[in-house]
């Protein structure tokens, strides 16, 4: 649509720069400047306004905090609406995801042949698309309890974690009745809005056809209009404006499923390393330990030789695993070998979870914290502390001190819990990408973020969790809304302008946004299949020099572009063709108004 009205804009007749012009104009004749403000202003308003379906907020928010959120969002629609778009359009495709992935354990329950009426209900409920986006958007908390939290927090369920519930059977039984009780949205609202919105897309073509010059301020209005179209297209399911999410009280049964999504979830780590309490942990299946009376104890571990130190190792992460966005945070400090390395063999997966690389440290030791693993563990655990890999014992993790009683009792609950999941894996062998992690090191429980304090709203433009979409895919969806965008506005450079300075920098900023989008856009399309220019890519995004370039210069110039656009379409109306006022009329398409 953008494209269409740009072109529209350009194979119209040039605007004369000698032409009448006028500073201010007042009804009731023709449309004055007033009504052309507040209409645009008011559209502008409403559109960005109403088509925000901001995530639940955090349990402890005041009404200012939410407000300024808000507040917040609507800058950013305003200034740099393709970041909103492409917010949404992430949200859709994990609502889209978690349903699916939902209706496919049902569907493999059925195909069991268990007697229906021996199953729990929750293992044969499925959601819609308002229950998925309701999980999307942090509406799921749960009651942590028990002796492996302190303080019995209130936990959000992520999408991945709800996802795990549903793959082990203990889908929380959230109807759609009680998301519409909490949602203020109101599809006659939505419509009357998309109508207000269309009625201003109307009445710029109608203009353009009869050959009547067309405001930046409506140019900027358009652009906007039409990207609230898309929000409403992409968050029509969303529930709106929902304050407080459901409560799913505390039960001894969560107490595994907790404790084991909150080791593998970043809450359990520092902000400084994010190393969980699981990536220590190595799991051995329960073929391969071998039947060992529970009250006999292993023996302490030998240090791993070390030529296994010193060697290429390659690991494999889980589809939904974290690390797979900086892999150095979670392996420690690599040697020669980086992550995309053409020496590896590509992976069949379009998102790539392969990295191939040596350790730093020749010498690997057991962090001071860990070592109580040693005097707990078990030959019956799955879930093992090793002498061969400790990533808290790398020199750029961060010390900590004893582990707490909680920590222990969270592990002990978790061993409960993780030959489940892997037999489940083992019943349905394509899932076992998704919940384990393979490595040359052993075999490790994949680090997928389940359960936070809350859900963000913008869910980055390198991370989708579980659902598996190549990160290049959701960046291009974000380039080419900005060519969209910087596009409308090019298109515009014929309408007039009251000085030529105001022209060439309104022609200037928009081709700044049109054409990076449109070069990011082709980049990251080709990156996405061709492993060399991600290599590529990588060394450039270690250049320093580039990147505070990059911070420094690029960055402020574009955000001086958008905030241009914006402010030249008010600070145009002081003076323009006296036409401008002038109204198309309506009886030429419409014989009988």
């Amino acid at each position: 649509m953008l494209f269409l009205l740009a072109i529209f804009f350009l194979i119209r007749h040039a605007a004369s720069t000698d032409v009448e012009t006028i500073t201010w104009f007042s009804a009731p004749n023709f449309r004055g400047t007033w009504d052309l403000i507040v209409s645009c202003v008011l559209t502008l308003t409403i559109c960005v306004w109403s088509a925000l379906h901001l995530n639940v907020p955090t349990e402890d928010s005041t009404l200012k905090q939410r407000n300024l959120r808000r507040t917040r969002w609507i800058l950013l629609g305003i200034f740099a609406p393709e970041l909103v778009v492409s917010t949404a359009f992430a949200q859709f495709l994990t609502a889209k995801w978690l349903k699916r992935e939902i209706s496919l354990d049902v569907k493999y329950r059925k195909a069991q042949g268990v007697e229906l009426d021996s199953l729990p209900k929750q293992q044969l409920q499925e959601w819609g698309t308002i229950q998925c986006y309701f999980a999307v958007m942090g509406g799921i908390t749960v009651q942590a309890g028990g002796d492996c939290f302190e303080g019995d927090p209130r936990l959000s369920l992520t999408p991945e974690g709800v996802r795990l519930l549903s793959f082990l059977g203990r889908l929380p039984p959230i109807h759609e009745n009680q998301i519409r009780d909490k949602s203020k949205a109101d599809g006659l609202a939505k419509t009357l809005v998309c109508l207000q919105a269309g009625w201003m897309i109307v009445q710029t073509i109608a203009r353009l056809n009869a050959h009547l010059p067309v405001t930046l301020l409506e140019i900027n209005t358009i652009g906007h209009v039409l990207c609230a179209l898309v929000l409403y297209l992409l968050w029509w399911s969303k529930p709106l404006e929902v304050k407080d999410p459901v409560l799913i009280p505390h039960e001894d049964w969560m107490d595994p499923y907790l404790a084991l999504m909150w080791m593998c979830s970043l809450i359990s780590s520092c902000k400084d390393d994010e190393v969980t309490e699981m990536r220590c942990m190595a799991y051995t299946p329960p073929s391969q330990r071998g039947v060992v009376a529970p009250t006999i104890t292993v023996e302490e571990e030998r240090p791993a030789p070390p030529d296994t130190l010193t060697k290429s190792h390659e690991t494999h992460f889980s589809v939904g695993s974290t690390g797979a966005r900086d892999p150095v945070k979670f392996i420690g400090p690599l040697g020669p070998f980086r992550v995309g390395s053409h020496e590896r063999t590509p992976s069949p997966s379009p998102y790539d979870h392969n990295v191939i690389y040596e350790f730093k440290d020749t010498k690997l030791k057991t962090a001071p914290e860990h070592e109580i693993f040693f005097q707990l563990q078990e030959p019956h655990h799955g879930l093992k502390h090793t002498r061969g890999y400790c990533r808290r014992a790398f020199s750029d993790c961060h010390k900590r001190d004893a582990l707490s009683q909680f920590a222990i009792n969270r592990w002990l609950l978790a061993n409960k819990l993780i030959d489940d999941l892997w037999a489940q894996c083992e019943n349905r062998p394509s899932y076992m990408d998704f919940f384990f992690t393979t490595s040359t090191l052993g075999l490790f429980v994949g680090e997928a973020n389940y359960i936070d304090t809350h859900v963000a709203n913008f869910l980055g433009l390198s991370y989708l969790g579980s659902v598996n979409i190549h990160k290049d895919r959701l960046k291009s969806v974000l380039a080419f809304a900005a060519a969209a965008y910087g596009a409308l506005h090019i298109a515009a450079w014929h309408e007039y302008f009251p000085t030529r300075a105001e022209r060439y920098l309104w022609i200037t900023s928009s081709l700044a946004i049109g054409s990076s989008g449109i070069f990011f856009w082709l980049y990251f399309l080709i990156k996405e299949r061709i492993e060399s220019v991600d290599v590529i890519g990588s060394r450039l995004s270690q250049n320093w020099i580039l990147s505070k370039v990059t911070q420094f210069v690029f960055v402020p110039l574009f955000v001086m572009a958008r905030v241009y656009l914006v402010v030249e379409g008010f600070v145009s109306l002081r003076r323009v063709p006296e036409s401008v006022y002038q109204t198309p009329e309506w009886s030429d398409y419409f014989p009988h108004l």
